[in-house]
């Protein structure tokens, strides 16, 4: 697992995830990253956790786990559908976990929701022990793809889905040129207005940019042993939604 360290064994490069670099931009940005999210998406991020929630297909009775979770907003969405029996809620980032702790003191659902540090690459949960994880943009922050994959496989219960919301790449040419001078440009202008750390979100965009396309992502899921292994583009290709199933 990379930790401080770039792949080349110094500094890591522009969009290169390392624990410590995610951890230290996450806590720095905790507080600011929901007014960002609704900025920098114009809103549209309340249909792709929309989106998230129909893909886990939710029945009675099911235990969720939401990795990366961060604010929680995705394990609120999870939760307020009411059918699961609960949503737990894991980010290795204490602070970005405090905002999700301060909204669930104003929530209420018959799923019962909690949230707890862990690291995704090295869950604390027992064998097949959750029905459906979702991970919402959490994925190209990890240090090590296929460490998370290898857990996520390890406490889902045979037949369980894992559902990944993550930026990807727009298939229409001309579309992407424009997707990508928004991340170089506006998104490092609105990140550094809002939380004075420019630098952070240059980060973020490039992790985007790193970040493996659709089929590439895909053939991961499978290597991993997922089976129905699918994804579906959302907003022109901007983010996918990658679902798979544990055999």
């Amino acid at each position: 697992m990379s930790d401080i360290h770039g792949e080349d064994g110094g500094r890591p490069a522009p969009g290169e995830a390392t624990s410590e670099r995610v951890r230290g931009i996450f806590a720095g940005i905790a507080d600011s990253y929901d007014v960002f999210n609704r900025l920098s998406s114009f809103g549209i991020d309340r249909s792709w956790r929309r989106a998230t929630v129909r893909a886990a297909a939710l029945k009675p009775g099911m235990r969720v786990l939401d990795i990366c979770a961060g604010t929680g907003d995705v394990s609120f969405a999870l939760a307020r559908e009411g059918v699961a029996e609960e949503v737990v809620g894991t980010d290795f980032v204490p602070e970005m976990l405090d905002v999700a702790k301060r909204k669930a003191k104003r929530f209420t659902s018959e799923t019962k929701v909690r949230f707890s540090v862990a690291d995704a690459q090295d869950l604390p949960f027992d064998d097949a022990s959750f029905d459906v994880v979702t991970v919402a943009f959490g994925v190209r922050n990890l240090p090590d793809r296929a460490a998370n994959f290898a857990e996520v496989y390890r406490v889902l219960r045979p037949g369980g889905r894992y559902v990944i919301l993550e930026f990807s790449r727009p298939p229409f040419a001309p579309y992407r040129m424009g997707y990508h001078f928004y991340l170089r440009h506006v998104i490092p202008a609105i990140g550094g207005l809002l939380t004075h750390d420019r630098p952070s979100f240059v980060y973020l965009n490039e992790s985007i940019l790193r970040f493996p396309g659709q089929p590439a992502l895909a053939a991961e899921l499978r290597a991993a042993g997922f089976s129905a292994v699918s994804w579906r583009n959302l907003t022109g290709g901007i983010v996918a939604m990658h679902t798979s199933v544990r055999g």
